[in-house]
């Protein structure tokens, strides 16, 4: 009689199944569509940025003189400075969106609900044209809409639409007849959840002028925000962010289930070092900065070094093809050709050395801060994911950047070099023993 043996399903099973609802979870998905919807900001404005920021004094005396270099300052301000709300504002679209709603009202309401939340004085020192002490103008300030509002604005977007699509639900809509335009009974049928959510909004807003807070920007940040701001934004928190995000890639999930979770942290981080860069301030979050900078040197898993090796020292067949296939992706932080190809996924003798770079990147990061390195980053250029590795740093810190990042790519190399030395020569014996084999039978 025959055995048969019944297990359940593997920790790997377990594990892939949580990631993979995770990174279909609306919520996530909704964060970051919202953030990613933001590049054309960033990357739109990296050139002005760059022009603006290049260490050229005679550049530099150029913008001066002609006024120009204001308006550069003032287009870099609005767009990467004020970051929340053009996030938020996106998140709301995503939410409704995905969620079957419509995406401009979930989009306009995450908007008026972020704005109307806004304190709107802002405190000054100054005295009126009889001499009486002014301490605040009316305006909206921008640090809410940039490094201060970051989170609290996600969470708002998710919040307003959550209630939106709820009241929708409920059936809480304005039915127009057939003949009304399709745009105008649009606009109209959510008037009665608006109604209700600005409702809503207003008793938040009055509810927090009465506590010590003053308003729900400063409440979220300094309940939630600071906490997860103080531990996320640790070092360690990135260290282990790069750890994790590598070895979920070893098994086959992609890192941004992990990165995304941790993207507030990053854009926060990254709003508030870009407003105190313009404001000519310290960097406060410039040791985060330079610990993530290295995260992903030829894709998550750091195999630019391993990619730029391969063709010139493999003695297989099967790793020089692929060497040669892999490295121009590679420069560009392509990497799926040798995470699936190799393959590096799954692959027991790739563990440690995906997993040892993204920690030894990490650690590079840091003792480079140290070294004065980041010393001269600008936080206000922005170039696309797909710029290589070492072209990047050119623009944002200067030619040091770029040694330091030479530094980690050949570092990289190394870590990779004896694990896919044995690799590639267990391949090399496959194919000798293919080819004696074959050669055996031919004169057989």
């Amino acid at each position: 009689m025959e055995e048969t043996t019944s297990t359940g399903p593997s920790l790997l099973d377990r594990v892939m199944a949580v990631a993979g609802k995770l990174s279909q979870n609306k919520t996530v998905l909704a964060i970051q569509y919202g953030a990613m919807g933001t590049m054309p900001l960033t990357l739109g404005t990296a050139l002005i940025a760059i022009l603006y920021n290049l260490p050229v004094p005679a550049l530099q005396e150029f913008w001066t003189s002609t006024g120009i270099g204001v308006h550069m300052n003032e287009v870099i301000s609005v767009t990467m400075s004020m970051t929340a709300i053009y996030m938020s504002t996106l998140i709301g679209y995503n939410s409704a969106q995905l969620r079957g709603k419509s995406g401009v009202t979930g989009a306009v309401l995450s908007l008026g609900a972020f704005l109307a939340l806004m304190p709107h004085l802002i405190p000054v020192e100054l005295a009126d044209a009889e001499g009486n002490a002014v301490t605040s103008v009316a305006g909206l300030p921008t640090g809410y809409l940039g490094s201060d509002g970051v989170f609290a604005g996600m969470v708002l977007a998710l919040v307003i639409v959550g209630i939106y699509v709820w009241l929708d639900n409920k059936g809480l809509v304005i039915t127009l007849p057939d003949g009304v335009p399709p745009m105008v009974a649009q606009s109209l049928a959510p008037s009665i959840s608006a109604i209700i959510i600005f409702t809503i909004v207003l008793i938040v807003r009055v509810a927090f002028g009465f506590t010590a807070w003053g308003n729900y920007f400063d409440f979220i940040n300094g309940v939630i925000g600071a906490p997860i701001m103080s531990l996320g934004a640790s070092p360690a928190s990135a260290l282990l962010v790069m750890v994790l995000a590598a070895s979920c890639w070893f098994f086959g999930i992609h890192p941004n289930t992990v990165i995304m979770m941790y993207y507030p942290v990053l854009m926060t981080a990254a709003a508030a070092n870009s407003a105190a860069f313009l404001a000519g301030e310290p960097l406060p979050f410039l040791l985060l900065t330079a610990t993530f900078s290295y995260y992903a040197f030829g894709g998550t898993g750091n195999t630019l070094g391993l990619a730029l090796i391969m063709p010139f020292t493999a003695k297989s067949e099967r790793y020089k093809a692929l060497g040669k296939l892999a490295i121009g992706p590679g420069l560009f932080n392509i990497n799926e050709p040798l995470i699936f190809g190799l393959p590096i996924m799954l692959n027991p003798i790739y563990f440690i050395p995906l997993v040892g770079t993204a920690f030894v990147n990490g650690l590079m990061g840091i003792l480079f801060y140290h070294l004065g390195v980041f010393n001269t980053l600008n936080p206000t250029v922005s170039l696309p994911w797909v710029t290589p590795a070492f072209v990047t740093p050119f623009f944002t810190i200067g030619i040091l950047g770029v040694l330091a990042a030479i530094v980690v790519i050949v570092i990289d190399g190394l870590i990779y070099f004896p694990f896919y030395r044995r690799a590639d020569q267990h391949a090399y014996e496959e194919e000798q023993a293919a080819a004696t084999a074959a050669t055996a039978e031919t004169s057989a």
